[in-house]
């Protein structure tokens, strides 16, 4: 059995930032701080921040840039996708996951400036 499935809620770390493919499909790319709680060994209890990139697609990139904000809690589904390139400078191989996001909205209304109305947007391709 196959599975590519992902989900998760985070602040948005920066605003999104959106770009066009030659092809003119718009992609916006922003990254989720996700806050994970846990007690350690000696019982005291720890948190860490897990930064997720995002990849939104289409017709709803261009409205996730609009409308999303630094500092806003987001909830996304998607798949996950490993992108690969070559360094410029080293020459060397490179690879990450980023999360594409077929669906996201607003879980709660965080940033300053930004729409207090809650916001749903699926992914078109």
């Amino acid at each position: 059995m196959e599975v590519n499935e992902v989900r998760a809620v985070g602040n948005l770390v920066r605003d999104p930032e959106v770009r066009y493919t030659p092809k003119g499909t718009a992609i916006a790319k922003g990254t989720l701080g996700i806050n994970e709680s846990y007690t350690n060994a000696d019982g005291e209890r720890e948190s860490k921040v897990v930064f997720l990139e995002i990849n939104v697609w289409g017709k709803s990139a261009e409205n996730f840039a609009k409308l999303a904000k630094k500092g806003q809690e987001i909830y996304i589904a998607g798949a996950l996708r490993q992108e690969q390139w070559q360094d410029k400078e080293s020459g060397q191989n490179r690879s990450k996951i980023v999360a594409t996001a077929e669906r996201w909205q607003f879980t709660q209304y965080l940033a300053k400036d930004a729409p207090a109305k809650t916001q749903q947007q699926g992914v078109t391709r």
